[in-house]
């Protein structure tokens, strides 16, 4: 584990505990208002079993590698807690408390809390952890039930590694990426392939990357405070529940021939990545070639006819499909192609969110789209920031991703199916999620 930060406070208490159970003598009390809570032992007795005996969290058991989705929630600190034997403690960070618990044992363990406290809990609404006041044992309670932390059977998940990625916004505003081994550890935590971004990256360390960092390095943490990381193992224990984090430059690192490379900004890592997980597709000569569209016909689950649009004639060949499978495209989203809808996008300023099942509530926010994939958008002066993408898919056609940072436009984070466009002015969408409807368009002549 990384050096911990209890208060003078805690340190003394600890030693007092020790001495008082050797000597069998009596603990001087706290004043703090600490009740005990059976929740809280249900809740770090669970959470102790994620980490080994030397502190160090298990990567099977947390393969979010944060704790909000690997646990369930996160404390916010600092915290008054008390063990059985009245004695108190303040602890002050994730660190603080594995220590404590690691300390514990069946004679001497923390069973009381100091009500009200605040926790990180992710919303599936508003795909975004946000902070709720537990004010009671009952609160407390109804959120262990919610959970199911008791419960201590995991999914059962292949070792397979094939790496897929979520977008989720911090209680800031400010979007982060999880990367989970494979769709079976997220689809456990409750994300579809609806949820997973085209661009996942893997995590920076790891025995399948094509690269290994040289330690030490040093990072900057949530609160941009600098960290030395000296081994592998320190690495993912400093970074394990944090949003995001930032290398200091430069570092070394060692590819897999041997070589090593210095790494002197983030574009500089990023080329490696894309190096490393960057598979040649036997489909890139197809954009070489004029958009001429072709449609094909597919049925889906539930029996709907679904026309799909492909750029030319060679994506849809190259998908496994012949030309017997064409069919005419006609008005409508046959024709809204990704290709085109990106061009209307990046090329017009001016969009907005006019409708939203009816609202124009957002129609004053007015965003914009660039060739990278990031889009902007401002409120009142202040800009903010997301990430957006247009694709294809084989069962719900033509597709819009978008993601929001901060306030009001959050609702609009998701993915969309195209239904109708009237370029370069309008898009009408429909959410794969909950069926909600929005256009977004700008002024036209």
């Amino acid at each position: 584990m990384k050096n911990l930060k209890l208060t003078i406070f805690s340190m003394v208490t600890a030693f007092i505990m020790v001495t008082s159970c050797t000597n069998n003598e009596s603990v001087i009390e706290d004043p703090q208002n600490t009740e005990e809570s059976a929740s809280l032992v249900t809740a770090l007795d669970v959470l102790q079993q994620r980490f080994d005996a030397n502190g160090n969290f298990n990567r099977e058991s947390n393969p979010a590698g944060n704790i909000v989705f690997d646990f369930g929630f996160n404390f916010v600190y600092p915290l008054d807690l008390s063990y059985n034997n009245d004695a108190t403690v303040v602890v002050e960070s994730l660190d603080d408390l594995v220590y404590v618990l690691l300390n514990s044992s069946e004679n001497l363990y923390i069973n009381s809390i100091e009500f009200s406290f605040d926790i990180e809990t992710y919303n599936t609404t508003t795909n975004s952890i946000e902070v709720i006041t537990i004010t009671n044992e009952t609160d407390f309670s109804n959120l262990i039930t919610n959970l199911d932390l008791d419960n201590t059977n995991s999914c059962e998940c292949s070792t397979v590694y094939d790496p897929v990625c979520v977008e989720i916004t911090d209680p800031a505003g400010t979007i982060f990426t999880i990367t989970y081994p494979n769709a079976c550890y997220a689809e456990c935590d409750g994300f579809t392939q609806t949820n997973f971004i085209d661009s996942c990256e893997t995590d920076y360390t790891s025995q399948y990357d094509c690269f290994s960092l040289n330690y030490p390095v040093s990072i900057y943490g949530d609160n941009n405070n600098t960290i030395v990381i000296n081994s592998e193992e320190d690495f993912y224990n400093t970074t394990y529940g944090m949003y995001a984090f930032n290398f200091a430059y430069p570092f070394d690192i060692t590819l897999e021939d041997g070589t090593v490379v210095t790494i002197n900004s983030h574009g500089d890592i990023e080329a490696v990545l894309e190096d490393c997980y960057t598979v040649e597709n036997p489909c890139d000569e197809c954009a070489d070639q004029p958009i001429d569209p072709v449609c094909v016909e597919i049925v889906d689950t539930t029996g709907n006819t679904i026309t799909y649009a492909y750029d030319n004639a060679c994506y849809a060949l190259c998908d496994g499909y012949t030309e017997a499978d064409f069919v005419a495209c006609n008005s409508g989203n046959d024709l809204c192609l990704p290709s085109a809808i990106s061009d209307a996008l990046i090329n017009n300023s001016g969009w907005a969110v006019t409708d939203y099942n009816g609202s124009t509530d957002y129609s004053s926010l007015e965003i914009s789209f660039d060739a990278s994939g990031s889009l902007q958008w401002t409120d009142s002066g202040t800009t903010f920031n997301g990430n957006w993408s247009a694709s294809e898919n084989p069962v719900n056609g033509n597709m819009l991703f978008l993601s929001f940072s901060g306030p009001n436009l959050q609702i609009a984070s998701g993915d969309w199916m195209i239904t109708d466009c009237d370029l370069p002015c309008s898009i009408t969408l429909q959410s794969i999620s909950n069926g909600d409807s929005m256009i977004l368009s700008r002024s036209c002549d």
